[in-house]
């Protein structure tokens, strides 16, 4: 091997014992920010939390209430079903969600239909209410909102549905990507 080769390696070696000398007196000099609340003096100080004032996790609602409509995108002038479902929520989270007896459920459309419906829920919790339209303007969303009442509580939910859309999406698989060459001489 030259002495050229030698000093090469040296000189290599050099500069990585520098990089990580900066590197480690950084990482050894850096504490609390200026604007940092705490201990001064790079000493660092951790707290753990009172779990008497928190919940380490929050609680699940004791009911739901969800809503979807039978055509996101009807005709201007249609007949669609709105359904709405309702379920009492097992707080212990021992077992799954359980439909409430029959609850009557309110129905909302808001403008430009502005309509109220209401209907009963089945023994699964499950109400389908009939909503006859004329749209007098086609394209705009409409905003359905569901109410019902349970244990003297109010439950409510929303969804939409959008009449007359004169475009309608199509579901692709990916991205469309273009290969492009390019040399460089």
């Amino acid at each position: 091997m030259s002495m050229g080769a030698h000093a090469r390696r040296f000189a290599i070696l050099l500069t990585a014992l520098s990089s990580l000398s900066v590197t480690l007196v950084a990482c050894q000099t850096t504490g609390p920010s200026a604007g940092s609340s705490g201990n001064s003096g790079g000493t660092f100080s951790f707290t753990t939390p009172n779990p008497a004032l928190q919940s380490p996790t929050p609680t699940f609602p004791a009911f739901t209430i969800g809503a979807w409509p039978s055509n996101y995108t009807p005709q201007a002038l249609d007949n669609i079903t709105i359904y709405v479902i309702c379920r009492v929520q097992n707080q212990s989270m021992s077992g799954p969600a359980q439909p409430p007896p029959s609850l009557t459920v309110t129905v909302q459309v808001s403008a430009p239909i502005n309509k109220t419906l209401t209907g009963t829920t089945d023994a699964d919790g499950l109400a389908a209410i009939p909503l006859s339209f004329s749209d007098p303007s086609p394209g705009t969303p409409v905003v359905v909102t569901v109410f019902t009442s349970w244990n003297g509580h109010t439950y409510s939910n929303q969804t939409f549905f959008t009449p007359g859309a004169t475009y309608t999406p199509t579901p692709t698989s990916g991205p469309s990507v273009t290969p492009s060459v390019s040399a460089t001489p």
